[in-house]
């Protein structure tokens, strides 16, 4: 290494030594700085393989988790509609209903009607029918009874009697009302259980009165009862389809709603009711003629005593009669007595 000058300066092989000095420096840190990035790398590369494998573990490690709570969920859910249609099964529905329908001949397509009801096993309760005529039209009306499973299926049918203009059906669930009669009705049974065994038991005429007494009134209410329940059963096993059967000239018009509606519905009322006022007064009519003959034959009895009372023009009427003048009063002539003087004449 050389000295520096006197000036303080180092020569040119000082120079060079310390330019080669740097160069190897920053060979060395560059390698070093190489080698960190492969090591970062490669520290990278690792912890990407233990993350995704983790988080792959983990993914099935939560299907797993997520298809056993499913699977799991599946049997409740299951279980759960099976109890839906059990309780769907036991619910008590009165089904009632109309139907309107247009036919050629009101009275075939009733025959019809019937025949197709008794065909589903049901019955009819009520049936009216009407001929064409003069100032009427044809029409007939059934009221039926079709067992409640039948009720579609038996729809279905009418068509092929008839054009179905309208149906309107409703249900009525009185699941709660035969519940409440089935618990009342077994209660009861074991009430009159109980007083028969008490009936049974009894030593004294009282108890046996009053054991008889209690026993008929509860062998009433049961019976009331059981005769409840029996009607709601039969009503809901048998639904109630009233039907309407017309001709195509005759039809229900349809039911016209808002303003038109209303006005057509208050022209309807005020025909009634001048119909209605008008029948009134041909009911009255025939009465009132012959009240009206009565009192005009009243009037003239009385006019006709009344002209008896009345004198003709210029006949006397005699008037009453006076009574008597009385004959002026005469004194008599004073005759004094004896011994007496005469009074001075007047």
């Amino acid at each position: 290494m050389s000295e520096p000058s006197r000036s303080g300066h180092f020569g040119p092989g000082h120079t060079a030594d310390l330019y080669g000095r740097s160069m190897r420096n920053f060979a060395r840190l560059r390698g070093a700085a190489v080698v960190a990035l492969v090591l970062v790398g490669v520290l990278a590369g690792c912890s990407a393989d233990r993350s995704g494998t983790s988080t792959t573990a983990a993914i099935d490690s939560n299907a797993s988790k997520g298809g056993s709570a499913l699977a799991g969920a599946a049997a409740p859910a299951g279980s759960g509609t099976a109890q839906g249609a059990s309780a769907a099964a036991g619910r008590q529905v009165i089904t009632t209903g109309t139907a309107q329908l247009t036919v050629d001949d009101p009275r075939k397509a009733a025959v019809a009607v019937v025949a197709l009801v008794e065909g589903e096993g049901g019955r009819v309760d009520a049936r009216k029918e009407q001929t064409a005529a003069a100032g009427r039209d044809a029409f007939a009306q059934l009221t039926v009874r079709i067992p409640s499973d039948s009720m579609t299926s038996t729809l279905a049918k009418l068509e092929d009697i008839g054009r179905v203009d309208q149906v309107d059906l409703s249900a009525q669930d009185v699941t709660g009302t035969a519940e409440d009669l089935d618990a009342r009705i077994r209660a009861l049974k074991l009430s009159v259980a109980r007083m028969e065994d008490l009936l049974s038991r009894a030593t004294s005429n009282a108890d046996l009165i009053a054991a008889e007494n209690a026993l008929t009134e509860r062998q009433a209410n049961l019976e009331s009862l059981q005769s409840q329940r029996a009607r709601l059963a039969e009503q809901v096993a048998l639904s109630t389809l009233d039907i309407t059967l017309t001709a195509p000239g005759n039809a229900p018009e349809p039911t016209t709603h808002g303003f038109l509606g209303g006005l057509a519905a208050g022209w309807g009322a005020l025909v009634a009711m001048l119909g209605t006022l008008v029948l009134v007064v041909g009911v009255l009519l025939p009465w009132l003629a012959f009240a009206g003959v009565i009192t005009l034959a009243v009037l003239a009895s009385l006019q006709w005593a009344r002209r008896r009372r009345t004198p003709a023009p210029g006949a006397t009427v005699p008037g009453p009669t006076a009574p008597p003048e009385a004959a002026p009063f005469e004194a008599a002539p004073f005759e004094a007595a004896p011994g007496e003087a005469a009074p001075p004449a007047r």
